[in-house]
C-alpha cells in the first residue's frame, strides 16, 4: 500500500504518493499534478576531484615508467640514495655490486623488492613471513615490476642523471 504523506501548497493539504504529487481542489476531486523530482544536492568540489583521481589513478591501473621515480624516492631512497645502501655496503644498487650479489635482472630485483632479503623488506602484496616484509603499503605486482625496472635502469646509466 502506497505511504500518503501531507504537504502544505496553499488553504489545502496536498498529499504525495510514490514521489508523485496530486493536487486537492477538494479532498474528494484528487487531480494528479506534473511529477515531483527530488532534491538535488551538489557534491562538493573536493569529493567530485577525488573520485575522479580514484577512477584515473585506481590501484588496478597500470603503473607508467613515469611513476617509477617517484616510488623510488618513496619507497626506497630512505636506504639507496642515488643508488647507495645505508645500511650494507657491499649491497649498493650499482651494476658492480648487483652482479656480485647475483640481482643484476629485472627479474632477480623483482622477487628482492617483492620479498626482501636481509636487512631490506619486502614490499609486495603478499609478501610473507610478516617480519621479512615492510610495515607500511604494499605495492602492486605492477609497481614492484616498475621499480625493478627503474633501478636496472639506473644502475646500467651509474646512477647519474
Amino acid at each position: 500500500m502506497a505511504k500518503v504523506t501531507s504537504v502544505q501548497h496553499g488553504p489545502l493539504a496536498a498529499p504525495r504518493v510514490r514521489g508523485v504529487a496530486v493536487r486537492a481542489d477538494t479532498p474528494q476531486n484528487l487531480t494528479p499534478a506534473a511529477p515531483t523530482q527530488p532534491a538535488q544536492r551538489q557534491a562538493p568540489a573536493a569529493v567530485a576531484i577525488a573520485a575522479a583521481a580514484a577512477i584515473l589513478l585506481g590501484a588496478s591501473a597500470p603503473v607508467l615508467a613515469a611513476e617509477a621515480p617517484e616510488l623510488f624516492a618513496n619507497k626506497c631512497a630512505g636506504c639507496h640514495m642515488n643508488g647507495g645502501n645505508i645500511l650494507a655496503v657491499g649491497a649498493t644498487l650499482f651494476s658492480e655490486d648487483l652482479q656480485k650479489n647475483g640481482v643484476d635482472s629485472p627479474e632477480a630485483l623483482y622477487k628482492i623488492i617483492y620479498s626482501g632479503k636481509g636487512k631490506m623488506p619486502g614490499f609486495g602484496k603478499e609478501c610473507a613471513p610478516k617480519g621479512a616484509c615492510t610495515f607500511g603499503a604494499r605495492l602492486s605486482d605492477e609497481e614492484v615490476t616498475s621499480l625493478a625496472s627503474y633501478v636496472a635502469e639506473r644502475a646500467a646509466a651509474g646512477w647519474k642523471s
